[in-house]
């Protein structure tokens, strides 16, 4: 049997969460003006860990770098070939475009792999699309983030 916990800033999202429920709750039913202004602000700073959840689980929210390589991901179809891959890529990052195309770690007649490139930060250096191929076309991919 197994036991593990969650990470601390789960519990701290739950807790923030439960915390702007209750607060707003009180708020609604306070009369007096200046306590209810604070319980708002007090709620709305209790969502802080909520948020860090939310962004460190969806960084295509708030990160186009993300957004264009998970697209990226999408469009490969299972089935393509290594030319339709690649003008997948050309696409989504053409020359002179504002994303970087993603750097080739690994191509040979099996595979391809991706990483995306951090453009001008050293984060992330790990975000990886790896495309295995038979007979010439896209038989798996996966998407690894950082």
């Amino acid at each position: 049997m197994s036991l593990s916990s969650p990470h601390p800033i789960f519990v701290l999202a739950a807790l923030g969460i439960a915390s702007t429920v209750l607060m707003l709750f009180i708020a609604f039913r306070v009369r007096r003006l200046g306590l209810k202004l604070l319980l708002v602000l007090i709620s709305v700073l209790t969502l802080a860990p909520a948020g860090l959840v939310l962004a460190s689980a969806y960084p295509e929210w708030i990160d186009a770098r993300y957004r264009s390589y998970k697209t990226f991901f999408a469009d490969i179809q299972l089935g393509m070939t290594r030319d339709e891959v690649m003008a997948v890529q050309a696409r989504l990052y053409p020359e002179g475009g504002p994303r970087k195309k993603p750097s080739i770690l690994v191509e040979d007649e099996r595979s391809i792999t991706f990483f995306m490139h951090p453009e001008h930060t050293t984060e992330p250096n790990c975000e990886g699309i790896f495309l295995a191929f038979e007979n010439g076309r896209l038989k798996s991919k996966t998407y690894s983030p950082d």
